[in-house]
């Protein structure tokens, strides 16, 4: 299949590999289960995971950089104020994280 690039939102899958917004990917065909049938593609990430993806999530060229300069999956530390967030979640000055 063709190899094209994963523009969608990096995350964990349910098997706890992780699929990260600028993989490259490959394109296996349409889409077989059949809520997706007709709307996505079905893709496998580098480590073998089969996805189904809309097509608006792929791209052929290379994904833009992130904003700032960062790049998915690279460990970043918040520097703003330490804050509970509207979903109840606490962000702490210094707190690791990693780029999606």
């Amino acid at each position: 299949g063709e190899q094209v690039y994963f523009t969608g939102t990096s995350e964990t899958l349910d098997t706890g590999q992780r699929i990260v917004h600028g993989q490259a990917v490959e394109v296996c065909g349409p889409a077989t289960q059949e809520r997706y049938v007709g709307q996505r593609l079905r893709v496998q990430f580098p480590g073998g995971a089969l996805v189904n993806v809309l097509p608006a999530e792929l791209s052929r060229e290379p994904a833009p950089p992130l904003l700032g300069g960062f790049t998915p999956g690279e460990q970043v530390y918040f520097t703003g104020t330490t804050d509970t967030l509207d979903t109840g979640g606490r962000i702490v000055h210094g707190q690791a994280g990693e780029g999606s």
